[in-house]
């Protein structure tokens, strides 16, 4: 139930009055929790949310602290967002808002109150009072490193903020950013697909325990180890929402990133037989496919070069999504009714060459690539061997 009007107006003096306080004190009644929420079914909600809940039932007070608020009306949002600059805002609402949204979306929301003795209490409530102050709450996001779980997992740690807290990590399990980030979603989407496609060798670093609490289910899982003067920094666990049994949805077989590439690798291996066969080159299939390679490329640069996502560099991807392609489609074209020159062939056999270099870089963990990427990779390898190889010995 939403607070009555009264509520409202004591809320509007309380604060109006605090944000001219240096210090403000909760009653000896007051709690303060961490709250997880469970992934939604847009790409942005996939991996979780989380907040902070401060409740003083002598204030009547119920207010969540969300960092996680960006502004899609905000000038350049796109390009910002385009660009990897964006700017997320630390948010504050009525915990019966914030779960109605969560209820609305039948995602189960935990709670989790934490020990907190009242000069905690007051010294974390006062900071998140300052840092919502126009001038404080904007941040720049990073989603590995700069969230809405791991602001929650800086402030827990500042032990000047909260005083008594022992660390206890958890133990390493030798994961690494990828492998997180492919546990929150299915193996064979397109979500997925296109996040192996975007970020470089960077993210297959081994994850330390801390790093882990990128995601808010793992900052969940670590509260459970830390202590405050010897005892549990949890208090209490609890689901402030339970959400009801989803349907799962099917997604359908030619949708799926699976099909796509296991069609280009069938349709290439059609197209041979037919060439073999028949004696007949069908160059407009290679078009087709080193033009996509080429393309792709683009894409793959750009995020390398000209934006600020530190996850999109290094990006062994343009082994087989490669500029070399533009010169692959320009000898494609050129050897329409003729063999390849040697020159043609030596630029051939190069990017075979870098076609089959991606299974040893996955093999040995400099880039782990997505196994779909793999019928992709073959189609173009057996599109490019005759290239490389069918030279006209008199050139």
């Amino acid at each position: 139930m939403k607070p009555n009007l009264f509520c409202y107006f004591l809320v509007f003096i309380f604060f109006g009055n605090l944000t001219q306080a240096q210090d403000f004190k909760l009653s000896e009644y007051a709690s303060i929790s961490v709250l997880t929420c469970e992934p939604g079914t847009d790409l942005y909600a996939s991996f979780g949310h989380s907040a902070i809940r401060v409740q003083d039932p002598m204030m009547q007070l119920d207010i969540i602290y969300n960092y996680g608020i960006f502004d899609f009306y905000a000038p350049n949002f796109y390009t910002n967002f385009i660009k990897g600059n964006l700017t997320y805002t630390l948010g504050r609402q009525y915990f019966s808002d914030f779960l109605f949204e969560y209820e609305m979306e039948n995602r189960g929301v935990k709670e989790q109150v934490l020990r907190l003795d009242k000069t905690n209490r007051d010294r974390l409530f006062n900071f998140l009072e300052k840092n919502y102050r126009p001038e404080n709450r904007d941040y720049s996001y990073d989603f590995f490193f700069n969230n809405c779980a791991t602001k929650i997992r800086d402030l827990i740690e500042d032990k000047e903020l909260i005083r008594g807290v022992q660390i206890n990590q958890r133990a390493n399990e030798h994961k690494t950013f990828r492998d997180l980030l492919a546990e929150n979603l299915d193996a064979n989407s397109w979500a997925l697909f296109g996040i192996n496609l975007a970020l470089g060798s960077k993210i297959d670093q081994i994850v330390t325990p801390r790093e882990y609490q990128f995601l808010p289910n793992y900052l969940s899982e670590s509260l459970k180890t830390i202590t405050i003067h010897g005892e549990d920094l949890v208090e209490n666990d609890r689901m402030s929402y339970e959400s009801k049994p989803k349907p799962k949805i099917q997604e359908g077989l030619y949708s799926t990133p699976a099909f796509t590439s296991f069609l280009i690798l069938i349709l290439t291996l059609i197209i041979g037989a037919i060439e073999y066969f028949t004696g007949k080159k069908l160059w407009g299939f290679n078009l087709i496919l080193f033009g996509l390679s080429a393309l792709g490329s683009l894409l793959l640069l750009f995020l390398w070069f000209l934006t600020d996502h530190h996850p999109t560099v290094h990006n062994f991807n343009l082994l087989w999504l490669s500029p070399w392609a533009f010169l692959m489609l320009w000898i494609n074209i050129k050897t329409r009714f003729r063999k390849p020159t040697k020159v043609e062939s030596y630029i051939a056999i190069i990017f075979v060459l870098s076609l089959s270099a991606t299974p040893f870089v996955h093999w040995i963990g400099i880039q782990k690539f997505d196994p779909l990427f793999f019928p992709i990779i073959g189609a173009l390898w057996m599109r490019s061997v005759p290239l490389a190889f069918q030279m006209n010995p008199s050139k």
